[in-house]
């Protein structure tokens, strides 16, 4: 078989692996955090990113704008760090660069690449890792509560 060259290829793949990447560390971080739970001591749940999963398979808790803001933070200081190349091939997987990329090129804004969409991209991504999310405590929580 040929292989052929294609930008989009490289800049999807490029894309693709640096939200892998950023998830993975976010993950990490929110895992890390073990000393403010929200959910209670007796909650059996471990860490920070226990709670946001079991809240994103469930319901959202009278808190969940802290969690929203732990894992905006965590996200915006990775984004901050991009490259502007690795900045650019993330923007062009969020919905905005979607658009861009499908008006005529004539039309286009030359450069359009917004750190938010990116951000709000990388969001949207943890919480469906989130919501796919379990291990046993999250399991036993949900069983718990919810069954």
């Amino acid at each position: 078989m040929t292989r052929k060259l294609s930008e989009y290829r490289i800049a999807r793949d490029l894309a693709e692996a640096l939200r892998k990447r950023l998830i993975s560390s976010c993950i990490r971080d929110l895992q890390a955090m073990k000393d403010t739970l929200l959910a209670g001591e007796d909650s059996g749940l471990d860490n920070t990113w226990d709670e946001i999963c079991v809240q994103q398979q469930r319901e959202h808790s009278f808190s969940w704008h802290a969690y929203v803001a732990a894992m905006e933070a965590y996200i915006e200081q990775r984004v901050n760090q991009l490259q502007p190349y690795e900045l650019d091939a993330l923007w062009l997987r969020t919905q905005r660069g979607d658009d861009w990329d499908t008006e005529l090129e004539e039309e286009r804004e030359s450069y359009p690449v917004f750190e938010d969409d990116v951000v709000v991209y990388l969001q949207d991504e943890l919480l469906t890792a989130a919501n796919d999310w379990s291990n046993a405590r999250i399991s036993r929580y949900l069983d718990r509560y919810y069954e």
